[in-house]
């Protein structure tokens, strides 16, 4: 059972969820959904006791999964991680080596071993190709089916329509049925369909491109360029390659080069914002004081974007610039990389995004 009454969560100094209500009863799957910077994952770090908050809540033997699922894996083996939860022997392979979506599907099968009554899960498919999303959310599903509450903080709703429950997280909490809250979500800019146009968009600054070679085929400079494929088949790596660190056949990039991690913390060196560009600062309504690390996952990814752009490289290198983000920041990230005059290359598993501001598609593996 996973029930919070009136829960208000602070984050840096402030309320970012007021006084929420819910509930998820034993044997049934409920999804948070809303916009980036919402507070869905806020609620989830509430109900860990990472972040502060006011009000009730209680999680019955509760098992956490967070949005980085390597949080939740200390060990360096598999066997090692399932004797963490359950006395028993089974498959050793080296974690290092395990997909981002194998490692979902290790984490789902802790949770179910350790005998919990309830599973709370952060983002568990932002990082998933289609095919590995369906796998991992199969394996959510057969949670619910074994009597536990679970509860998913979700941006890619199409994989969990058959939920028992949809909350709409928006600052507050407000439970609505199925086609109520597509209905709303769209309204306000956000639906996991359809997006309206950003409405406070970025001075972006002119860039200049440069000619980029990928399996040996050339593309001019300024092209925006879509690496596509299943988790694992080597579009961070390419991306690697074009940066120039490491070596890869049929692959050349140029400098100077901007890159964004997968991770948008990474990109972050400092504690604080007092190296960021004025203009990208005043865009966000963000003090140089303020902490990366107090962002939302878009948000920070947004900013990170902005940042790299008015450093005007002619190589931008995006690393899945829409995991974990909705369709307002999607579209607001998609229109940066449309607008920029630098060759732009980015590893996707969004088709729709890739078909939206790619002018070439390469199918990577």
């Amino acid at each position: 059972m996973i029930w919070a009454k009136c829960l208000t969560v602070y984050a840096g100094g402030r309320a970012v969820v007021e006084c929420a209500d819910f509930e998820v009863k034993p044997g049934e799957l409920a999804v948070f959904y809303g916009p980036t910077g919402g507070g869905k994952s806020s609620i989830v770090k509430a109900l860990a006791g990472i972040y502060k908050s006011d009000g009730e809540y209680r999680a019955e033997r509760p098992y956490f999964i967070f949005q980085d699922v390597d949080f939740n894996l200390v060990f360096a083996y598999t066997d090692e991680e399932v004797r963490s939860v359950a006395c028993r022997q089974t498959e050793r392979l080296e974690i290092s080596k395990l997909s981002m979506g194998q490692r979902q599907l290790l984490a789902l099968r802790l949770a179910l071993e350790s005998g919990a009554k309830s599973v709370i899960l952060d983002e568990p498919l932002a990082f998933l190709d289609p095919g590995t999303a369906i796998k991992v959310a199969s394996a959510v599903k057969e949670l619910r089916d074994a009597g536990i509450s679970v509860l998913v903080a979700e941006h890619r709703l199409e994989f969990f329509l058959d939920a028992d429950r949809f909350y709409l997280v928006d600052r507050g909490v407000q439970e609505l049925g199925f086609d109520d809250l597509l209905i709303t979500a769209s309204r306000r800019g956000y639906g996991p369909y359809f997006t309206r146009h950003w409405e406070r968009p970025f001075p972006i600054p002119k860039g200049r491109g440069c000619e980029v070679i990928i399996r040996w085929m050339k593309y001019p400079p300024g092209s925006k360029i879509a690496l596509m494929g299943p988790v694992g088949s080597g579009k961070t790596y390419t991306l690697y390659a074009l940066a120039g660190v490491v070596k890869m056949e049929g692959v050349r990039g140029c400098r100077p080069v901007g890159f964004v991690p997968q991770n948008p913390y990474l990109y972050f060196g400092d504690i604080d914002l007092s190296k960021a560009p004025r203009e990208v600062l005043q865009w966000a309504g963000l003090d140089r004081s303020a902490s990366p690390l107090r962002l939302s996952y878009g948000e920070a990814r947004l900013l990170a974007v902005l940042w790299e752009v008015w450093k005007r490289p002619r190589l931008l290198l995006i690393d899945e610039p829409t995991a974990g983000v909705d369709r307002r920041y999607a579209e607001a990230l998609g229109e940066v990389i449309a607008n920029y005059g630098g060759t732009v290359v980015f590893a996707t598993h969004d088709p729709i995004f890739a078909e939206r501001y790619a002018e070439y598609k390469i199918r990577i593996g």
